[in-house]
């Protein structure tokens, strides 16, 4: 059985644990940076407060009462900002669930479309992003990170 709830502060560090662990596996485009942990653990007790409400970040907790995945969300916006699911779980259903619990924060705030961005080689998150009805709008955000180039392409879901 998997549990969706909001992130309390104990959650911060299991969370970054669950970035580092989905980014070494997903992200090796990018080299060397998705080797390490990419942020110190104060970062994530920093991420955990600034998703108080009215943001949102929900954890998703399996079985054995472990945190196996998370996402955020800015309803202000309307922006999904974070989704990431540790691969030993991932398939499992776990990214649907959190993106329909950050959906359904998104709707409750009144939002009729949520958006997103993704590096344009992460091919996992923008299948599963496309599976859940979200469509690229032509944007595409530039950026800089540790001296790496980023494309992210926006994608844009109307929410029903």
């Amino acid at each position: 059985m998997l549990t969706i709830r909001r992130a309390k502060p104990e959650d911060a560090q299991a969370i970054g644990a669950v970035f580092d662990a989905a980014v070494r596996e997903g992200w090796k485009y990018l080299g060397e940076i998705a080797a390490q942990p990419m942020f110190p653990p104060e970062e994530w007790d920093d991420e955990v407060a600034k998703h108080a409400p009215p943001n949102a970040l929900l954890v998703a907790i399996c079985e054995a009462d472990r945190l196996i995945g998370f996402v955020a969300v800015h309803p202000a916006e309307g922006e999904m900002y974070l989704l990431f699911v540790h691969p030993d779980h991932a398939g499992s259903g776990v990214g649907r669930a959190l993106l329909e619990a950050a959906h359904e924060v998104l709707r409750s705030a009144g939002c009729r479309e949520a958006f997103l961005y993704t590096h344009e080689q992460n091919q996992r998150a923008i299948a599963v992003y496309e599976a859940a009805g979200y469509r690229r709008d032509g944007t595409v955000r530039e950026s800089e990170f540790r001296g790496v180039h980023l494309r992210e392409p926006r994608l844009v879901k109307v929410l029903t």
